[in-house]
């Protein structure tokens, strides 16, 4: 009896072609999460979106993993014989600086309102201001710029605590997960002053306005709709790099959803006065900092006049 040939006898192997998951498949744990093919804008978006989430949290841990390692093997090294000398203040104050200034490093990828070399741009001005802050001769147009340093590290930390990845807010035609679907981790997660309200829920909205800690600002700003310029208003709150611009900004003095961090300049508040109607905690929290550097404190009527 003839043995039938078996198909790896019929096959050149030569001529096997190696078939390998797509760019879009390596963060599916399974084909419900592979967006190929899923022909609904909001169902792709919100694919894309929880894969992103995974890919930017994957990320993270292997940095911190990294840092670990190089941190337990700087240790091991030293011994016992080399005692860690104690950093100078001007050491100090440079590593506190490097941890909470550190922008820079995170992968920036390009925005609308920002040059295309901003990366290192940010390296540069951290570099400028760490130097000057060791050496106690800070610059005021440092002190401006940094404060929109902040802002956008602000706004990177509220976006990953929503739920969203850096890269999602980045780009310009992205829509907020509130606006898509409910959160793919449970919203108790999120903090009280970032969680969405009816109205992030019901009109689509691009994340960047889910960012500021106080619910009332976010609906003014949706409610803006066409009338808002985006671009004018992030190039305000963040443009580190303009040293032309006016003192129109925010800042930021702690943890950034928590509104009692956040203050506006006399400036910002003429310019954005829509952006802060029915918002009393902002004044509130903008004149508690600026008691504590002995300056008078903002007046509503001074901004909103009779209006």
């Amino acid at each position: 009896m003839t043995e039938t040939p078996r198909t790896s006898q019929l096959v050149d192997p030569s001529l096997l072609l190696s078939l390998q998951r797509m760019p879009q498949q390596f963060m599916a744990y399974s084909p419900d999460e592979d967006w190929s093919g899923v022909t609904n804008p909001a169902a792709r978006r919100r694919l894309q979106n929880r894969l992103n989430q995974r890919a930017y949290r994957l990320r993270r841990q292997g940095q911190d993993k990294r840092a670990t390692q190089t941190d337990g093997a700087h240790i091991e090294s030293a011994g016992h014989h080399h005692p860690t000398p104690v950093p100078t203040p001007a050491k100090a104050l440079a590593h506190h600086d490097s941890i909470t200034c550190g922008l820079s490093e995170l992968q920036h990828l390009e925005c609308t309102f920002a040059p295309p070399n901003i990366h290192d741009l940010m390296a540069q001005f951290e570099r400028r201001a760490m130097a000057r802050y060791a050496e106690g001769s800070p610059k005021t147009d440092l002190l401006l710029n940094l404060s929109r340093l902040n802002v956008l590290r602000a706004a990177y930390q509220n976006v990953v605590a929503i739920g969203m990845t850096v890269e999602w807010m980045c780009q310009d035609s992205t829509i907020s997960i509130f606006s898509l679907a409910r959160p793919q981790h449970g919203e108790h997660s999120i903090p009280q002053s970032l969680q969405p309200t009816p109205l992030q829920r019901t009109v689509p909205h691009h994340p960047w306005l889910d960012i500021f800690p106080i619910p009332q600002m976010r609906d003014n700003l949706i409610r803006a709709g066409k009338d808002l310029d985006d671009d004018e208003l992030c190039h305000d709150l963040t443009a580190f790099w303009d040293t032309r611009r006016s003192n129109a900004t925010m800042l930021v003095w702690g943890t950034p959803w928590d509104a009692e961090n956040w203050e506006i300049t006399e400036d910002f508040a003429r310019k954005w006065r829509f952006f802060l109607r029915g918002c009393p905690e902002i004044l509130i929290s903008t004149n508690k900092w600026r008691a504590r550097r002995g300056e008078k404190p903002l007046l509503w009527k001074r901004v909103f006049g009779n209006q």
